[in-house]
Order: C-alpha cells, then sequence, then structure tokens
C-alpha cells in the first residue's frame, strides 16, 4: 500500500504571515507618503471654514487672559468675535462643525468641516440654504419641531439635531466664559 502524503500546517501559515507582513508593510508606506497632504487638506478646509463663519482678516489662536483653559483648541478668538468647534455625534459618527459667533453673542454661520452622514440625506446639512437658518440665533437654537426655528432635515432629523446641538454647545462655551463681556471688538 502505498501512504498517502500528509499536508502539514506549516507552509499555509508561512504563506499567510508573509502576505501579512507585506500588506502590513504596504499601509504603512501609504500612510506615510499620504499623512501630510492630508493634514495639509485638513488645515485648508479649517481655515476655509473659519473664514466662512466669521469672516475675520486674522484669528488669534491663544488664549485670552485664562478665559479658554478649557477650550482652548476649540475657541479662536478674532477682532470680529470667535470661532468655536464642535464634534457633536450624528447618525454616521462624529461631525466636525464650526460656528461663529460674534462678540454680542449671536451665530454668525456655521460650516461642516467633515462628516461622514448618509449621502443625500444627512450630507445635506452641508447645503448653505440649510446652514444659513443658525444665522442671528443667540441663546439657544432648537428644530422647528422642537419649538425652534430650525426646520430639519427631512429624513435626517438625527443629523439636524446633532448640529442644532454642535452649535448649541458653542454657545453655552461663549456664555460659560463670559465671553461677551470680554468682547474683542
Amino acid at each position: 500500500m502505498e501512504k498517502k502524503k500528509k499536508s502539514g500546517l506549516f507552509t499555509p501559515v508561512i504563506v499567510l504571515g508573509l502576505i501579512a507582513l507585506i500588506s502590513a508593510g504596504a499601509l504603512g508606506a501609504v500612510n506615510l507618503l499620504t499623512e501630510e497632504p492630508i493634514a495639509e487638506r485638513q488645515a485648508v478646509s479649517r481655515a476655509d471654514a473659519m473664514r466662512e463663519v466669521l469672516a475675520a482678516d486674522r484669528y488669534e489662536a491663544t488664549a485670552i487672559a485664562g478665559v479658554f483653559e478649557a477650550h482652548s483648541d476649540s475657541v479662536i478668538p478674532s477682532l470680529l468675535g470667535y470661532v468655536i468647534e464642535t464634534e457633536p455625534s450624528g447618525f454616521g459618527g462624529a461631525i466636525n462643525l464650526v460656528t461663529g459667533v460674534s462678540a454680542n453673542g449671536e451665530v454668525t454661520g456655521i460650516a461642516i468641516i467633515s462628516m461622514t452622514e448618509t449621502s443625500g440625506l444627512g450630507t445635506n446639512a452641508d447645503k448653505p440654504d440649510w446652514r444659513a437658518q443658525f444665522a442671528g440665533i443667540s441663546g439657544k437654537a432648537a428644530l422647528s419641531k422642537d419649538g425652534g426655528t430650525i426646520d430639519a432635515l427631512t429624513g435626517a432629523t438625527i443629523t439636524s439635531r446633532a448640529i442644532v446641538d454642535g452649535v448649541n454647545k458653542a454657545l453655552a462655551v461663549f456664555e460659560e466664559n463670559n465671553l461677551k463681556r470680554e468682547g474683542l471688538v
């Protein structure tokens, strides 16, 4: 009788190990090549969003008289007011949102830096007409179905509420830090 050759696990394990090693090396190389361009693109997006929500020529990225210890990375003063960055949680994850707040506490505009909301529904939050509803709000924003003035996006109530929440957090930071009295004007 002829003996059948037993197949071992050694060869497949080595092959899979090599594939994993090569894949990891390729991913690492791609990360190194794309890290700087991605960071530059994000910086440009953030600067564009800041200009959009508060048309200032100059922003001061430093704290003012110790007011911003809790929010030093997310509150950026200018001569016209403040740009306050928040990250409310939407349907698809975190929404990176900036809110412009004038020195007298009114929203000057909002801009979305990044989001992963549902295409065609939640992504409509980035449309200028919808974002324009927030201009002039002070105190607290709310959706019209919650007694406020902001019309929710059709089919994207969670996204709408998340953005309202982000704007309210920005207004709360403004109020909590007495920025109205600090006034940069």
